[in-house]
């Protein structure tokens, strides 16, 4: 089913002023010798900010939908020599352009209840390529991405339950974004599912930081884009239309964890030191 005209009109008209701003964040990636990468979907760097406790920086996605993305990538080359393991289905159609081994994840650990596939199994292989010094690792999860799922008493749940396909007068509606743009998802409600998924795949990923430092690896989390709730500065815009680059869908988080070598801490310990006064 289509869009509604106004909507569609807003969109064009976003597409129309902001579409390729260009971005920081591929030049940021090549200036980086990271071993590991982690590509959350969808993911905002405010509502990462709000729920990590953690310092996050921001930089500029050049693109504000995942094939968009991906064709950047392409173009950059910035994924060139990488293993990806991706959950997300996008990949199928860039494999051979990419540069990249790519693993097909979404084929061999989608789960059918919660209609993604899971983090702990594309991080788990992360850490295999990783260990095994097979060149640089990318794990791009589905999460925070849509469906909204979080952890609840240690498990995985849908936070929005109502997947669709959805129905009006006009027929049947099997697009989240034609969905919240007819008023069939109760766009509060799925904004709050959003936060506790991107709470969540935080809180799943941490643990494999910690391994990620004490191994040594240089690890990079950012995004390939946001996601929009309709809201005033958001253009009214919902999910994460293509070539729209509003702030929200573009500025995604950049958080760097680096191993402290023995001069570091050498030069922290001396550093502290000072600072509490001792001379040298």
């Amino acid at each position: 089913m289509k869009e509604p005209f106004p909507y569609r009109a807003r969109k064009y008209l976003c597409q129309q002023v902001t579409g390729r701003r260009g971005g920081s964040q591929h030049r940021r990636l090549d200036a980086t010798d990271w071993d590991i990468l982690l590509v959350l979907d969808a993911c905002r760097a405010d509502a990462l900010r709000e729920v990590a406790h953690w310092p996050i920086e921001t930089v500029t996605s050049p693109a504000s939908c995942t094939p968009e993305w991906l064709g950047e990538c392409v173009s950059s080359g910035v994924l060139d020599a990488a293993t990806v393991v991706s959950g997300n289905a996008q990949y199928a159609k860039v494999t051979d352009e990419l540069g990249a081994t790519v693993e097909r994840y979404w084929e061999r650990h989608w789960n059918d209840e919660l209609s993604t596939v899971l983090p702990e199994p594309i991080l788990d292989r992360v850490t295999e390529i990783a260990d095994a010094e097979a060149g640089p690792a990318v794990g791009h999860l589905q999460q925070p991405h849509w469906p909204y799922v979080a952890k609840l008493d240690g498990s995985w749940r849908l936070a929005y339950d109502d997947l669709g396909p959805w129905a009006d007068s006009d027929g049947e509606i099997d697009s989240l974004q034609v969905a919240m743009a007819r008023g069939h998802v109760d766009v509060e409600a799925a904004s709050d599912a959003y936060s506790a998924a991107v709470w969540s795949v935080w809180d799943a990923i941490a643990p494999y930081l910690r391994e990620w430092l004490d191994a040594g690896y240089t690890t990079v989390v950012t995004a390939d884009h946001g996601e929009i709730f309709g809201r005033a500065r958001e253009l009214r815009l919902y999910e994460h239309p293509c070539g729209c680059h509003v702030d929200p869908l573009v500025e995604v988080p950049w958080v760097e964890f680096r191993p402290q070598t023995a001069t570091d801490a050498a030069e922290s310990v001396e550093g502290r030191l000072k600072a509490l006064g001792y001379a040298e």
